[in-house]
Formats: structure tokens, sequence, C-alpha cells
């Protein structure tokens, strides 16, 4: 479990990096505007128009700058994190089921990444701009399955030793 938990301290920090860090930056040149990434239920061609006309020129060197290179380790940390998350706490079957949704998710997320570098770069068709939108929706669909998975895990064993807690002499799970 100590890779878990490193891999773990890993994936937040990137995360912390690009909430505190590039996010902000990407809101404020973009008027407000969310990044594509940071749009789980996906969108359209004309809110990715939207989004380009009002991003700066700083906007886009952030964004396919330090934003896509965080972006570039990121979904493998955390697949890395999940998986290994899984193999230690369910059996065989499920654990393999978990990580083939883990692993759905971080191709999606770099599927996502490059087509967003693409739609930063160069003009792009409306079918282009739905596969991302498609993509991103599914690497977020993935993600939040395995977070609320070890989520539920978490809080069952939480809820485990209040009731230990709560009752000496009991034992978890009792």
């Amino acid at each position: 479990m100590v890779l878990f938990w490193a891999l773990f301290v890993v994936a937040g920090a990137i995360y912390f990096t690009m909430m505190w860090v590039t996010l902000p930056v990407l809101l404020a040149e973009a008027g407000g505007l969310r990044p594509l990434d940071f749009r789980p239920f996906g969108y359209s061609h004309v809110e990715v128009q939207t989004y380009l006309n009002a991003l700066s020129e700083e906007g886009v060197a952030t964004y396919v700058g330090l934003q896509q290179q965080l972006d570039m380790i990121y979904p493998a940390v955390l697949a890395a994190t999940f998986i290994i998350g899984f193999r230690a706490l369910f059996p065989r079957g499920l654990a393999r089921l978990l990580t083939v949704v883990a692993l759905i998710g971080a191709m999606a997320d770099y599927a996502e990444n490059a087509l967003v570098w693409a739609i930063l770069t160069q003009p792009l068709t409306v079918g282009e701009v739905n596969l991302a939108s498609a993509f991103t929706m599914v690497k977020s669909a993935a993600g939040a399955i395995c977070f609320l998975v070890l989520i539920g895990v978490a809080l069952r064993y939480v809820l485990g030793l209040v009731g230990v807690i709560a009752r000496p002499g009991a034992s978890a799970g009792h």
C-alpha cells in the first residue's frame, strides 16, 4: 500500500497544481469560462467557439503549456493509483473490472488532451469537437466511478471503526 499512497500524493499534488495554479489563470484569461477539460458534461462546437473567442493569448499559452504538461502525467498517475487500490481492496474479478474502468478513463483523458490541444491550435470541424467532448465525458464518468468506489470503501472502513469505538469489545464488520 506504500506505492498506492505515494501515487495518491503525486496525483494529489498534480491536481492541486492544476486547481490552484493553471485553472485560475485559464478562468481569468477566458472571462470566467471554464476550460474544456473541466466540463464533465461535455461541450458543443458553439461553446468551444465562445470559449476560444474569450480566451486570451496568455490563456492559450498556459493551456497548451503548463496545463497540458501536467495533464500528460496526471492520467497515468491517477489510473495507477486507482488500479493499485482496486487490486489491494477487491477480489480479482472486481479488481479487473475496475482496472478496465480506470484505464478507459486514462485513455479518454489522453485522447481528450490531444483533441483539446488541436482545438486550441487549429480550426476543427463540428465532428472533431464532438469527439473531444465525448472523450471529456467518458473521462469524467470513469473517474467518477473510480473515485466513488474508493470513497465508498473508505467510508465503510471509517464507519466500521466508529462502530468499534462506539461498542467497545466489538470488531469491525459485526
